[in-house]
């Protein structure tokens, strides 16, 4: 199982921001974390975490810089490969779909969810898979490690008591 390393620090630079015209990506790496161009971080109290030109999430869920990736894939051996079990699944948890007083729900950003996924909007997901009919403007991406439909989220979290009291 290859490892992709990442700096072991609360971040990592992983490219330039895109030109205007450019949508944001998400690029999943191997067995490791979110590789992500952000401007707009928000963690579930509403605070606006400072973007870099670009961010590693972690999201194996045992990093104790969450919700920055420390490498600690490496160390519990994450795994990203499709698992038999897989369902294709639609909106697991759609609570942050649309969130009330949002006056653009179409500006590129993430959120992360208390204890559950990154609510993802305006990024371009690099993943094939993608379930029939599935949101590719608005998803939710697993966080906890333990999701049967990596990189989307099914709501393991809540099962295995997923938790992040820092986000």
């Amino acid at each position: 199982m290859k490892q992709e390393p990442v700096a072991p620090f609360s971040h990592a630079v992983v490219g330039q921001s895109p030109p205007d015209k450019q949508r944001p990506r998400i690029r999943l790496s191997r067995n490791g974390p979110y590789l992500v161009t952000v401007d707009d971080l928000t963690n579930s109290k509403g605070e606006r975490l400072q973007g870099w030109n670009g961010v590693a999430l972690c999201r194996c869920g045992a990093s104790h810089r969450k919700p920055f990736c420390d490498s600690s894939h490496i160390r519990i051996g994450f795994s990203d490969d499709p698992r038999p079990d897989r369902t294709p699944c639609g909106v697991v948890d759609d609570r942050g779909a649309a969130q009330p007083g949002s006056s653009d729900l179409t500006a590129p950003s993430i959120r992360i969810a208390r204890n559950g996924p990154y609510e993802v909007q305006g990024f371009d997901l690099d993943t094939d898979n993608w379930s029939e009919g599935a949101s590719r403007e608005r998803y939710s991406l697993c966080r906890c490690g333990g999701s049967k439909n990596k990189p989307f989220c099914d709501g393991t979290h809540r099962s295995i008591n997923f938790q992040d009291d820092n986000n």
